[in-house]
């Protein structure tokens, strides 16, 4: 097995490029950032508090309930580097130290609305948001080189929405999506172990459709409750697979050959569905409190299997992910005509645990604490800042690489060991506009 994809490798070649985004965000490889102003409350509310364009993502019937005709939100998100490893490498009973910091890089990701209604009834919409990425680089020459580098992966999304009101007080929307996904992964690899290695690279791309279809309705004059479901992503992903700088790493003894090797890969992934409840309560003319929920089916992911018109360049993985929720709870409080503050909460439940972990995937369940606050500009212009802090739970790690004939680890290419202590700060800007 030339270059032994890990769970990481290949799911970050199915989904990829079009903005820059690290591994902090939503649990797997999802993203939360496609709005400054749901940020601010820790996404609480984000399918049923009509605020701005931004909600056509999460719940496209939401469009019908924003006010002020057609209007533009866009921003974007900065996610500042951090992330801590402590551990080894171990082959054949020698042992590297592969502790590292910093190798989740800072990213930007940024988002773009356009909203209008057609008449009375209907309402149109445009959106450019990132759903899933990661962007990690670790340092040149750690310890765990054998089982990543760089995990570059980038995704975007094209949606138009469609809503209708069915009375003032419910709306039903869609949204078709159009999806772009491409990355590029590098590692060390062993070409014959203890002796032969070289410098190996994978990138793939792919398009695909989806869709989004939710429901929104006043419950009571104070309370507005939102569900929204997005579908199944499936990919058939192509790409090239090389090893370059062939070498031996024995002093003296020079390498059976040197010439790169190049292939084709494939792989066909489903990323999975998910489904949102969210809930907005007026306690009065200042205060308004949400909450959200969502439940994502990353049990699709069981294992992964990479073939090549190469024999030897064709990988098995086993992922056993498992579902997850997402639950937060946040607040907003007019201070006077033009400031709007908001705070809160989420807790991100992670698909991996300890036995499924990777150094392409070091995720763990996450808490998020977020602040935010909006500017009114003018009657028809306004801005949203958001902050938020991120704290992954420490997690540990035991990865080997497996046989692709018989799914059993393979202790010729050693195994890493340790553990992940991670955080990051998110910072995000968005400006909205009526007309």
């Amino acid at each position: 097995m030339l270059f032994p994809l890990n769970r990481k490798v290949v799911l970050a070649s199915a989904i990829a490029m079009a903005s820059q985004v690290s591994f902090v965000q939503a649990a797997g490889y999802g993203i939360n950032e496609q709005s400054a102003s749901y940020l601010g409350t820790g996404f609480a509310g984000r399918a049923s508090n009509a605020i701005d364009a931004s909600i056509s993502v999460t719940n496209p019937a939401g469009i019908s309930f924003l006010e002020g005709g057609r209007q533009i939100s866009v921003g974007a998100d900065v996610i500042l580097e951090g992330g801590s490893f402590d551990g080894e490498y171990t082959r054949a009973d020698n042992s590297v130290d592969a502790s590292t910091d910093d190798f989740q890089k800072t990213s930007f990701v940024p988002f773009g609305y356009f909203v209008m209604p057609m008449d009375e009834k209907w309402s149109f919409g445009l959106a450019g948001y990132a759903p899933y990425g990661i962007e990690l680089d670790y340092a040149n020459g750690w310890g765990g080189d054998y089982f990543a580098n760089k995990t570059s992966v980038k995704v975007i999304n094209l949606q138009g929405t469609l809503s209708y009101k069915l009375s003032d007080d419910l709306a039903l929307g869609f949204g078709l999506i159009g999806s772009h996904v491409v990355g590029e992964l590098t590692q060390k690899t062993w070409l014959m172990p203890g002796y032969m290695a070289g410098d190996a690279s994978i990138k793939g791309d792919d398009n695909t459709l989806g869709w989004n279809v939710g429901a929104i309705w006043n419950a009571t004059p104070s309370t507005t409750l939102g569900l929204a479901y997005h579908s199944q992503l499936e990919f058939k992903l192509k790409g090239d697979f090389d090893v370059e700088n062939i070498h031996s790493v024995i002093p003296n003894i020079p390498p059976i050959f040197t010439t790169p090797l190049s292939s084709d890969a494939n792989l066909d992934i489903t990323m999975p569905e998910k489904l949102m409840l969210s809930a907005t309560h007026r306690l009065n003319g200042r205060w308004v409190v949400m909450a959200d929920a969502t439940w994502t089916r990353w049990s699709r992911f069981e294992e992964f299997r990479v073939t090549s018109s190469n024999d030897q360049l064709g990988s098995y993985i086993p992922m056993n992910w498992k579902n997850t929720w997402a639950l937060s709870l946040g607040s907003s409080y007019q201070l006077n005509d033009q400031w709007l503050l908001r705070a809160g909460y989420m807790f991100d439940q992670s698909p991996v645990t300890s036995d499924t972990r990777t150094v392409r995937s070091p995720d763990a369940n996450r808490n998020w604490f977020t602040f935010g606050a909006n500017m009114k500009l003018a009657e028809n212009m306004n801005v949203d800042f958001a902050y938020a802090y991120v704290k992954l739970q420490d997690g540990s790690i035991n990865e080997p690489k497996y046989d692709k004939s018989t799914g059993q680890p393979d202790d010729e290419h050693g195994v890493v060991t340790g553990e992940y202590s991670s955080g990051s700060h998110i910072f995000g800007a968005q400006f909205n506009y009526k007309f």
